[in-house]
């Protein structure tokens, strides 16, 4: 199959107008549709840097224009030909193997923060990415992780009737461990000035 920056006008409307977009890739979508059909070369250009189908195309620059939030710039492909969203990550706050705080940060310090989490036989969790909320201090990304936490552990424990995907006691040990990161994060300490013997 050739790239479609080959195509001739007609051949990237048919293949733009045969891409079946989700509601959020709609805009992006609509934005190069307008560019081949204005002939807007410089527009053209632009979507057609991020791939040779519509597909890549479209998928690139949500990617790229979401990471322009997090201070990424330069179109970086792996070797596949995708831009990848994934932030580094700065910190792991674990309570155990299977429920942990990711703390993201992006080339200019924006931090994004996601949760794995585990109750049972229920759980879930991602890597910080530039799809996640921009969070511009580390404090707040710490906090933003702990009421992730809890919310799902509310959840779970309105829900513990289902003891095979929430487990009772797990999540009221998961709980008291969270309280205790809480505490470690987020309340004052005592220093002390002497070492008395």
């Amino acid at each position: 199959m050739k790239p479609i920056q080959e195509y001739t006008r007609q051949e990237k409307l048919e293949a733009i107008l045969e891409y079946n977009p989700c509601r959020t890739e709609r805009n992006a979508v609509l934005r190069y549709l307008l560019a081949v059909r204005r002939d807007d070369a410089e527009q053209m250009a632009y979507f057609e840097s991020f791939g040779n189908s519509v597909h890549r195309i479209i998928l690139n620059v949500r990617t790229y224009e979401r990471g322009l939030l997090f201070g990424y710039t330069a179109k970086q492909f792996d070797e596949y030909g995708w831009i990848r969203g994934m932030l580094p990550i700065v910190e792991r706050i674990e309570l155990d193997i299977l429920n942990t705080i990711l703390i993201g940060q992006s080339i200019d310090g924006t931090y994004a923060v996601t949760v794995d989490w585990s109750t049972g036989g229920a759980g879930g969790g991602s890597h910080p990415s530039v799809w996640d909320e921009p969070i511009s201090d580390y404090k707040t990304a710490v906090k933003q992780g702990i009421a992730e936490l809890e919310q799902r552990y509310a959840y779970t424990m309105e829900h513990s009737s289902d003891s095979t995907n929430y487990n009772a006691s797990k999540i009221r040990k998961l709980m008291a461990k969270l309280k205790e990161i809480k505490q470690r994060y987020f309340e004052p300490k005592q220093l002390s000035l002497f070492e008395f013997m």
